[in-house]
């Protein structure tokens, strides 16, 4: 009898460490144009229905790279990274549920995670209802993969090539973030913005604002 009450109570320590979610561990690299990004800030967070919650941040160095532990997330979650480059540029990839051994933020991984996530996203914010964020989270590696921050294998596959636009455009969006994040003309940058606004009366101040737009008035 005693055996199985330890067993019993060793078994409801395990669940409810499981249900409250694991400890949360990430590397990976911030990119731009295929180079790294150095001294971006790099902050992981858990989305659901209520305000996502902040697990843990990094630095990232001077090849871009970057190690972030955090705390643990709540269950039922989405996880997202977001990193930020100054005031202007920011870059995201929304990663669901299990965070990959590696990862990759950059122009692709933002463009994914803006149009699967339309919906949810507001400015560096992405909450709403679980299913809903769980799907966006699933496709987005049909478009890019979170690991290399390359192309996913779905966009690649010889129909979507020859019988769709979504692979252009996936590369021409791409394009326009790396120029943004690269090019050292305020000017061009300030026009970017402005081109989209789409309807709203204020240009949007980061460059994941300014996709986001795109997403949702393409």
């Amino acid at each position: 009898m005693n055996g199985s009450r330890v067993f019993l109570a060793a078994f409801i320590m395990v669940f409810m460490a499981f249900a409250a979610g694991a400890q949360t561990g990430l590397t990976g690299r911030v990119q731009a144009g295929g180079k790294g990004v150095s001294g971006a800030t790099v902050t992981l967070y858990a989305a659901g229905a209520a305000a996502p919650v902040k697990l843990g941040e990094a630095t990232s160095d001077g090849s871009g790279a970057f190690t972030l532990s955090g705390g643990a997330a709540p269950a039922g979650s989405v996880l997202y990274v977001l990193a930020k480059k100054g005031e202007t540029v920011a870059f995201l990839c929304l990663v669901g549920s299990t965070l990959p051994k590696s990862m990759t933020v950059n122009e692709l991984t933002t463009v994914a995670s803006a149009f699967t996530a339309a919906r949810f996203v507001r400015g560096e914010t992405i909450s709403g209802n679980d299913l809903g964020l769980r799907i966006a989270a699933g496709n987005v590696p049909n478009l890019v993969d979170p690991a290399t921050g390359s192309w996913g294998k779905v966009v690649l596959d010889p129909i979507n090539i020859t019988q769709s636009t979504t692979l252009a455009n996936l590369n021409t969006l791409g394009s326009l973030l790396s120029a943004y994040a690269t090019t050292t003309d305020s000017s061009w940058r300030s026009r970017f913005l402005k081109a989209a606004s789409g309807s709203a009366s204020v240009a949007p101040k980061t460059s994941l604002e300014a996709i986001e737009n795109i997403a949702r008035e393409p």
